[in-house]
């Protein structure tokens, strides 16, 4: 089976799984369907876009080398959780895991809004993606675009975290 062959058949299951949310979602009442469906809409259009994308260009555009999108400069250093070891494995897996936990502790103790805040500011800073002003453009941004799909368009009632009542003893 050719390679064009091969995702137009994955873009095909990704079509249905996708087809099955909005057929399952209309079975719900308006507030529950509020996230899903925009959702299951939005991945049948971008899988249509893909599935248009991938059979008009040519197979040469198509090709993707994953060294060069990772950043990695060496031509030998590959998919290679063989050559790279065990150990650098496992910090990264250790690093991922330190990630996802921080967001949850941010999220348990301040709520949503702030632990968004921080995390992004945070993460773009240490990983030095942008600039500092970049950061805090992007930060802002994605803050912003999370309390209004959250609070303002879907109306859910925010959580203020476990730190709301000593916050609250304060004012």
């Amino acid at each position: 089976m050719s390679r064009r062959a091969q995702e137009n058949v994955v873009a095909a299951v990704l079509l249905a799984v996708f087809a099955a949310v909005i057929a399952m979602s209309l079975d719900f009442g308006p507030r529950a369907r509020m996230i899903p469906l925009p959702l299951a809409v939005l991945g049948v259009i971008l899988t249509l876009v893909q599935i248009v994308w991938q059979n008009v260009a040519s197979t040469e555009s198509l090709q993707m080398d994953l060294i060069t999108v990772a950043g990695r400069s060496e031509p030998d250093a590959g998919m290679g959780v063989a050559k790279a070891g065990a150990t650098a494995s496992w910090r990264s897996e250790a690093g991922a895991y330190g990630i996802v936990a921080t967001l949850l502790a941010l999220m348990l103790a301040a709520g949503p809004i702030p632990a968004v805040l921080a995390f992004t500011g945070g993460y773009f800073l240490i990983t030095r993606q942008y600039s500092w002003l970049a950061s805090l453009i992007y930060t802002v941004a994605f803050t912003l675009a999370v309390y209004l799909l959250f609070f303002v368009v879907l109306q859910i009632q925010p959580y203020h975290g476990l730190l709301a009542p000593l916050i609250a003893r304060f004012e």
